[in-house]
C-alpha cells in the first residue's frame, strides 16, 4: 500500500488580527506580522476615520515623521501604545477586543474596523 501525504487544514485563526486593550495598546498577532511585514518597520502613525469608525495605521521607518509611534516587537507580535489617540477620538474599550486587520489597496494603510467600540459621551477636546 502506498503512503498518502497528510496536509493539515489551515487553522481558522490565521487571518491577521489586532487586539485593542483598555490601556490604549494595539497589538498585532503573528499572522499580521507575517502578512504585512511588521517585523521590518520601526514606527506606526495612527489615523481615524470618524464616519466609518476605522483606525488606519501607516507603517514607516522614519521615527522623525510627525506622529510616529515606536513599534514594540515581541517574539510573535508587534504593538504600539497610544492612549491619547483613543482619548482624542472618544473611543472606549472596557476589555480587550480582537479585530480583523486588512490593508487598504489605495494608500497601503493597515485598517482596523472598530465599529463595535463605544464612543465616549460628553465633551470632546477642542481642535487646535
Amino acid at each position: 500500500m502506498a503512503f498518502e501525504r497528510f496536509v493539515p487544514p489551515q487553522a481558522a485563526g490565521t487571518r491577521p488580527r489586532a487586539t485593542i486593550r483598555p490601556s490604549g495598546l494595539i497589538s498585532f498577532d503573528a499572522a499580521s506580522v507575517a502578512a504585512f511585514g511588521l517585523d521590518s518597520v520601526k514606527c506606526g502613525i495612527l489615523f481615524f476615520d470618524k464616519t466609518r469608525k476605522i483606525i488606519g495605521v501607516k507603517l514607516t521607518d522614519r521615527d522623525d515623521e510627525e506622529g510616529a509611534l515606536p513599534l514594540s516587537k515581541r517574539r510573535r507580535s508587534v504593538s504600539l501604545k497610544s492612549p491619547h489617540f483613543f482619548h482624542q477620538f472618544g473611543l472606549t474599550v472596557n476589555e480587550s477586543q480582537r479585530f480583523e486587520v486588512t490593508r487598504d489597496s489605495g494608500d497601503g494603510l493597515l485598517l482596523i474596523n472598530v465599529k463595535d467600540v463605544k464612543r465616549r459621551r460628553g465633551r470632546r477636546p477642542k481642535k487646535a
